[in-house]
């Protein structure tokens, strides 16, 4: 297979790591692999972010039901949603729980 000559001021030059103006078949591997773990770390990031943002909407909800600013009728009339609230948010942190201690594992 011959060599990848790129033109002047390509879109692939940052493909090229050794500067000499060819892109070979390890540099194109190179690039591939080095982008699906940029795509992969972002992934884990906002995973990351979604569960501490459950985490976090749990406790503020929490600490506004036991504080005056709420009505116990208020309170009693919603907390069968509370309920499902607290379920769900809980299932979303344990799932990302779960799947770290997992991918750690492995």
């Amino acid at each position: 297979m011959s060599p990848k000559k790129l033109q002047t001021k390509s879109r692939y030059d940052s493909l090229d790591l050794d500067n000499d103006g060819i892109v070979s078949d390890d540099e194109i591997e190179k690039a591939d692999r080095i982008l699906e773990m940029e795509v992969a770390e972002e992934k884990a990031d906002s995973q990351r972010r979604m569960a501490w943002t459950c985490l976090l909407s749990v406790i503020v909800l929490t600490v506004l039901l036991v504080s005056p600013f709420v009505a116990e009728t208020r309170v009693s009339a919603l907390s069968d949603l509370v309920g499902l609230f607290y379920i769900s948010m809980a299932g979303v942190i344990g799932a990302h729980m779960g799947v770290q201690a997992w991918m750690s594992k492995r």
